[in-house]
């Protein structure tokens, strides 16, 4: 794959979904935030019922983890009193959140944008980003499978072949949603 600085739309929107279900099966509204590698917003999603504070929180959860590559929960054990980056939660405007939540979305070892989850308890925001995170690693997987792809469709197709399978695959089948964002990855 290609060094890229932010996920197909289509695929920022499969993450967003996936931890919209999870929320939903567990029965918390959540805040959903696809970031670029930059930490420019790209994908949002709120469902009905969520805190109101929890969108500002997820937005920022995204762009902390894109902008320091790592976990917003690990960020919080190096931002602790006396820890090595102790402070760090007042930079940025105060945009850093030093609690669970938000993760880096790496493909390829290269970070490409931050997931950030928020309207639980912090250990459910971070269920809730897990399984986006999982399914992510599992496009990955199915974009090298499906590498050649990307020399032989041209990209300006990627939206019309991402509807047609879309409506030809099962939804909300997490094996689809792999070989959908398989699919954006290996062309884009």
């Amino acid at each position: 794959m290609r060094p890229r600085h932010a996920l197909p739309d289509c695929v920022a929107e499969m993450l967003a979904a996936c931890c919209r279900a999870e929320a939903a099966r567990i029965g918390v509204p959540m805040a959903v935030a696809v970031v670029d590698a930059e930490g420019g917003p790209q994908w949002f999603a709120r469902m009905d019922g969520t805190l109101p504070v929890s969108t500002e929180l997820a937005l920022n959860k995204a762009y902390t983890a894109a902008a320091i590559r790592m976990t917003t929960e690990e960020l919080g054990r190096l931002a602790q009193p006396g820890a090595a980056l102790y402070g760090i939660g007042n930079g940025h405007g105060g945009r850093i959140v030093t609690f669970g939540g938000g993760v880096p979305l790496v493909l390829g070892g290269q970070v490409v944008g931050g997931l950030g989850v928020s309207g639980g308890s912090v250990a459910q925001d971070i269920a809730c980003a897990a399984p986006a995170v999982a399914l992510l690693g599992e496009m990955e997987r199915q974009a090298k499978r499906l590498g050649r792809l990307a020399t032989e469709v041209p990209p300006v197709l990627l939206p019309s072949l991402i509807g047609a399978l879309k409506a030809a695959l099962p939804q909300c089948e997490p094996r689809s949603e792999a070989v959908l964002g398989g699919v954006a990855l290996a062309l884009s």
